[in-house]
This record gives structure tokens, sequence and C-alpha cells, in this order.
């Protein structure tokens, strides 16, 4: 501010009257600076008569005493614009800190008037502690109780950025000094105690993202106090700024656990853990693994981190891999011994690593030996019979207990009594080609027969005999060749089994026992027949081969579907030569190959020489053993076993177009025309 003349106006004192004191002086002071607001005296007036005009008002400052007069120190400032300060402050800069300041206003009048009162004078002193600076506060102090390894947080909020007073911003904010002190708060911002100090010159800078200070010792309280300063100088070290937080590790609140769980798979498989976090800890000891079962990991703290006990060390936690679900299988899960198949063998498969139990509960029936996943089944003794063998397994690493499985095994092995074997018995013996070796030609069997043929109602047990072993194989194939019917075990009666509607032949109602029904005539021979299809099912159609299922789907009411299903279940197809064109001829060609399951015998097949078969016939059959061996021809009426039966024979009559031959009451060979009815004695069946 420029100071103004000791002698404004230019002629000192002057006369006249006066004006009276300035009034509102009010002052602020900070830094080098003090700051004056006043209001300028009314012009003298009296009875409406203006005696004496405001001219301006001088202001005169002095260091050490008051002004005596205008001319006693330095005028600061002459105003000449009335109330100009009276809202708006003065400021006198320039001035030392510390100093106090005398003041004195001068009003003077429009003829040079001065006014000298008391009332005019005031002193102030310019300080860097400015009014306010005591609350001028650090506020939201935050300090943590643990923030690392030898380390502390400090969060706090600077003052606001300037001290104000009426409008008058009397400081501004420079830094914020923090000191971290052990044992006591500090007093000064330059404590020479201190652990830690720091001179924050950025505001708010740690208000949200805290300070971190490091170096100091875990478990230790330290004194933090807080010394906000103005860029002039001035510090508050109100006490009102401190706090006081721990050094610490961090704690870790949980160990970690295994989430979820594991189950053996074959490859290596690692945990998944709950509450593992690797800025918190490292991890180590085992943490992968193939096998089932129980592994350890170790977690250890890292340097900022502790676990809730206060501890540091590595902490050891348990994880596991389950076992996985055993399974056990076998393959196959059934088994039939046979003089074919002495032996046999079934694989163990499924998942499993325990140790495996192979038993038969019947080791008088059979044997088992193992080998790796296979194991042997071996008959003992040949012995007929049945048993089963169990498999089990136990738990092993990793896989648990299957359950057992079971191998049912049935041992069909040969009773020289055929009647007392079953029928898939006799087949595996068939199959085997040892008949011979275990009966004889002739050897009977029973068979239940029940159902009716044509109107015929065929119910009860009758016996099967052995017409000869492998037959005419280069031919016909290999197996047992059985003929039909006898009415005991031993001794008894041959019989026709069908035979109610015998010798009817009327050209009115049903024929069922002739070889062909609509006409008299064995054109078409064996193969085209009635008979062959409609009596006897043994092919699926007249003049058609037998297809490989006409045993177990046999025609209705034919003597076929009559038969037991487990006979059925083992008979094979026949491949037999006959005369199959018929017409009364030599012809070589005529005769040709058929496939049946039940066929009639060929006169050549019954006597082992031709009468009146097609003569060719002989060069592709074979006398059956049954006859070669002088086993009689004749045979009975089903109807009446004291009655003598005709019987059909399958082959065409060579020299006449409609007849069949047939074997006559006393057992010798005939021919007989083809519609009439007579008794049928099948060859029966090959198994």
């Amino acid at each position: 501010m420029p100071i103004l003349s000791n002698f404004p106006g230019g002629s000192g004192g002057g006369g006249g009257l006066a004006l009276a004191a300035v009034s509102n002086i009010t002052t602020l002071t900070s830094s080098g600076k003090v700051y004056i607001k006043w209001t300028d005296p009314d012009d003298l007036v009296v009875a409406e008569s203006t005696l004496a005009s405001w001219g301006g008002t001088l202001l005169v400052r002095k260091a050490g005493s008051m002004p005596t007069s205008r001319r006693d120190g330095t005028v600061v400032i002459d105003s000449t614009t009335r109330n100009q300060y009276s809202n708006a402050y003065f400021c006198d800069s320039g001035l030392s800190d510390g100093t106090t300041y005398y003041y004195k206003f001068f009003p003077y009048t429009t003829t040079g008037t001065y006014t000298d009162s008391e009332d005019d004078e005031f002193s102030a002193t310019p300080t860097a502690q400015v009014a306010g600076i005591d609350s001028w506060n650090v506020t939201s102090i935050v300090a943590s109780e643990e923030a690392g390894n030898g380390k502390m947080t400090i969060k706090w909020s600077d003052p606001a950025a300037t001290i104000t007073s009426d409008g008058v911003t009397l400081a501004t904010w420079a830094s914020t000094t923090v000191v971290v002190k052990e044992g006591s708060y500090a007093t000064d911002k330059d404590d020479s105690d201190a652990v830690y100090t720091l001179k924050v010159t950025t505001r708010n800078q740690y208000a949200n993202t805290p300070l971190t200070v490091t170096g100091l010792t875990n478990g230790t309280t330290y004194y933090i106090s807080f010394f906000p300063e103005t860029t002039d100088g001035g510090v508050n070290a109100s006490t009102t700024q401190r706090d006081t937080g721990v050094a610490n590790r961090i704690t870790i609140d949980n160990v970690p656990s295994q989430s979820g769980s594991l189950t053996y798979n074959g490859g290596a498989q690692s945990p998944t853990w709950s509450n593992y976090n690797t800025t918190y800890m490292t991890i180590g000891g085992t943490t992968s693994g193939t096998n089932a079962g129980s592994y350890s990991a170790t977690f250890t703290p890292t340097t900022d981190y502790r676990w809730s006990d206060g501890t540091t060390t590595a902490k050891t936690v348990s994880w596991s891999i389950g076992k996985a679900t055993g399974t056990l299988t076998v393959s196959p899960n059934s088994i039939e011994l046979s003089p074919s198949n002495l032996s046999d063998t079934f694989t163990i498969g499924g998942n499993h690593d325990g140790t495996i139990s192979v038993v038969s509960n019947n080791t008088g029936i059979a044997t088992v030996s193992r080998s790796g996943n296979t194991v042997t089944v071996n008959n003992v003794n040949q012995t007929t019979g049945n048993t089963t063998i169990t498999v089990s397994c136990t738990a092993g690493t990793n896989y648990t207990a299957p359950s057992s499985q079971s191998v049912t095994v049935e041992a069909k092995f040969v009773s020289s009594v055929l009647n007392e074997n079953d029928w898939s018995v006799i087949k595996s013996v068939a199959d085997a080609s040892q008949g011979a070796n275990y009966w004889a030609v002739g050897d009977r069997k029973a068979v239940t027969v029940n159902g009716t043929v044509g109107t015929q109602a065929i119910n009860g047990t009758y016996y099967v005999y052995i017409l000869g072993f492998d037959h005419n194989s280069s031919r016909e194939g290999t197996g047992i060749t059985f003929g039909t019917f006898k009415t005991a075990l031993s001794g008894g009666t041959d019989i026709c089994l069908v035979d109610s509607h015998y010798n009817d032949y009327s050209t009115g109602g049903q024929k069922w026992f002739n070889m062909n029904h609509s006409s008299n005539t064995n054109s078409g021979g064996w193969k085209g027949c009635d008979l062959r299809y409609d009596v006897l099912g043994s092919t699926n159609s007249n003049n058609n081969d037998a297809g490989t299922t006409t045993a177990t789907s046999p025609v209705s009411g034919t003597l076929m579907a009559a038969l037991p299903s487990d006979l059925r279940a083992v008979m094979k197809p026949m491949n037999i030569y006959t005369d199959n064109t018929g017409g009364g001829s030599n012809t070589a060609s005529y005769v040709t190959k058929s496939v049946d399951y039940l066929p009639l015998l060929a006169e050549y097949e019954i006597f082992g020489t031709r009468s009146y078969a097609n003569s060719a016939e002989q060069n592709y059959q074979a006398q059956y053993q049954y006859y070669k061996n002088g086993n009689s021809k004749v045979k009975y009426r089903h109807s009446s076993t004291s009655s003598i039966a005709y019987w059909w024979e399958r082959s065409p009559y060579y020299n006449l177009s409609n007849t069949f031959c047939y074997v006559y009451t006393n057992g010798y060979a005939s021919g007989y025309n083809a519609r009439f009815s007579i008794g049928l004695a099948p060859a029966a069946f090959r198994v």
C-alpha cells in the first residue's frame, strides 16, 4: 500500500469544526497482514444546516506506540470515498509477524479540520498462527490394528483448504505432517524421537487410500499426531488430532479346506480349496494325487499375514480322493458243460482293484481256476447237475467293493440209460457224434404228446426209439435219428400215432391221413404231397423246403406242434432224398433233396431193398440200422393196439401215377392209393 504524504491537503492542521470519530472498527490479522473495516463519520449538521462536511479519513500506523498526531507515523491510507471499507476490509500488508502495530484514524472535513480522538485508536499484531487455526483440524483419522509385517496403515482427511473469517482468507493449507512415535504423542512436528515422520503436500491424499508405515515392530502400539500447516508457516498442534495404531501382520481368519469332493478317475487330480488366497499364503506339500486316499497339503502365510492363533508357520491340511464305485461283470453269465464241452471259460470285467475270489458252490459238479480275468470251469467226473460260480471282490485302493456276480453252470453229461437224459444232453452227445458210445439202436425215450392233429386229439406219453447214429451222414448230415412211437419203455407195441380216419377215402368229409387230399395222385412226389405239410408240419408249405424255424414255430394243428417244446428245440433239419416228381417212372432225375424235420421213411430206408420205389432212390439212401438189425416192421393202430395197421412211406410208387409205397400188415412192402387214409409212423426226427 503506498504511503501518503504526512500532510494531506498540503496545509497541516486547518481550523473549523471537527467531525466525530470513526465507528465500527473491526480488525483481522494474518501473516504479515492486518485487515481493517470501519464506518466513516457523518457530516456535522445542526438545525438542518451542515456545519462541517466529511472530506476523508486518514489512517496512520506506528510501531511501538500509538501515533500522537496525523504526522506521527506512516499514513497507510487516505480514504476519500465515504464508507468504502465499512463492509470490505482494507489490507495493510508487508508487516512483520509478531510486531504489534498501533493505528489511529484521523477523519477530516472538507475544510481540512482533523478529528483527534482516542476512539479512533486500535492496535493489531500480524501472525502466522491466525485466528481459528487451533480448530482447523485433521479429521476422520483411522489407524490399523494389523496391516502387515511391521506395518501400520493410516487414513485421515486434511482440514479445509483455507482459514477464513468474515469473508477474508487468513491462511491456506500447505501440508500435513504425520508423526508416529512410540510411547507417547509428539508435541511438535519435528519431534526427534519419532519413529516415522512424513510431510504430505497433496491435500486428502490419504483420505481414501491409506498411508502405509513400514519398519515398525509387530505388536507395538504407536501414537500418531498430525500437524497441518499453512503456506505462511502456521501450524495447528491441537491434541484433538491424534490416534493410536498397532503394527502387526494381518490375520487369516480361516485355514483352507477342501471344497467339494474328488472321486478316483484314473488320472491325476487336485482339490479345489475354500479360503485359499494366493495373496495371503503359499501352498506346498502334496497338492495332486491319482489314487484314492488321504493327502496332506501345507499352507504358509506370506510375509504380511498370520493365522488367527498368531502363528506364521505352515498349517497341514488333509484332503482326499474318494474311491470310485466298484463294478463287477461276468461274461457269459451261464455255462453249459457237456461231453462236447468238458470245460469252459468266462471273463471277469468291470472296474475294481480289490482281491477277487471265485468259488464254485458245488465242487462235486464243477471246479474253477482263474488266470487274470479269465476263469476256467471244469467238470468233475462228468457229473450231471447244476452249480453256481460266485465271483466277489473286496474293496481295493481305488474302488469300493462291487456287488458279487454269479455264473450258473449246468452240467449235462450222459446216462447210459437214454431215457434218463434231457434232450439237451442227447443233443450235445449227438453233436459230438458220440451217441453210439452211450446208447444202442432201439433205445427209447419218453415223449409227452399234447395236441390235436386235424380233429384227432393226441395226448399221452409215448416212446421214441433210436433208428440210427449219423445215418447216411455224407448226404443227410450227422445226428441221432429217432422213430415213432412205442407204447412202453421196454417191450410194448409199435404204433401209428395218427390214425383216427383210417381208410377214410370218401369223397366227402375230411381226409387227414391220405397223402393227397384233393386228388388221387402221386404227382409232385413226397416234396409236393399234402400230408407233408398239413399233418406232419415238417415244412413251411407244400413243395418247399423247411426253413430253420419250422421246429420252433410249427404249423398249428400238425403233429410237429403236438411235440414238446424241449424236443422241438433240439430237432435238426434232415436232408433227405426222394422221388419228388412222381407220375410212375424210374427216372433218376426225379430223385432230389428236400429238407424236413418230421419226414416219413422211404422204402429203401426200411427194407434195404426196393420193390416199388423209384430205383434211383437207393443210390441216395441207406437202410436204417434199426431195420437192418432185424426189428419188426409191423405196427399197430393207435386207436386199437390189437389191430395191425397199414403205414405210409414217403416213396411214390415207381410205375403208377396214383400210388405211394406203404408197409402192409404183414410187414412187407406194397403200394396204396394216394387218397387213402392210413397210419403214420414218421422217422420222427434227428437231433
